[in-house]
């Protein structure tokens, strides 16, 4: 049986949030060896390998032997974490103590990405807004806009209270004489 891997006691300080988030997901996929996580990442869609990850720098990233230099490796190995574990990597996690009107913004893959960044590049301040962001956000703002809409005028979004554009309607709230 091949062995699992020792979870890592000595990590450079700012590696341990970035660490410890990759083996949430390591433990959730049942700790499989490495070269299964090798096999499935190269099982990964063509779509979603970006990068690559042999045995040896699947193990040495888990045990925070060295900090792969391309957030594309890091991926891929979480990719194949996942699917080993069957988790959505775009998934949100609620978060107790947020105010439960106010939905979490950062998938597993977001969170993991930015954790990667401030291993690799030391404190990171808030980046840009990526145009994929912008588009995404402002589909959320047209969705949120349009239900409220919709929740405002109920009936299928006409409002029989309205004035009417014909002059005259059997619901509106004047009498017609």
């Amino acid at each position: 049986m091949p062995q699992r891997l020792p979870r890592p006691t000595d990590m450079p300080e700012g590696s341990v949030p970035f660490i410890d988030m990759l083996w949430r997901f390591y433990i959730a996929a049942d700790a499989p060896p490495v070269r299964e996580i090798a096999r499935v990442i190269k099982r990964l869609p063509e779509d979603q390998q970006k990068g690559t990850a042999n045995p040896e720098t699947v193990r040495r990233t888990l045990i925070a032997k060295s900090l792969p230099g391309q957030w594309e490796t890091v991926e891929v190995i979480f990719l194949a974490l996942c699917q080993i574990a069957n988790v959505d990597p775009d998934d949100v996690e609620p978060d107790d103590e947020r105010d439960r009107w106010d939905p979490p913004t950062q998938s597993h893959r977001d969170e993991l990405h930015w954790r990667y960044r401030k291993a690799r590049h030391g404190e990171v301040t808030s980046l840009p807004r990526t145009r994929a962001d912008r588009a995404r956000q402002e589909a959320e703002a047209e969705a949120e806009e349009q239900a409220r809409r919709r929740g405002r005028l109920g009936f299928g979004g006409h409002d029989p209270w309205g004035s009417s554009s014909s002059g005259g309607s059997s619901n509106d709230d004047e009498p017609p004489f």
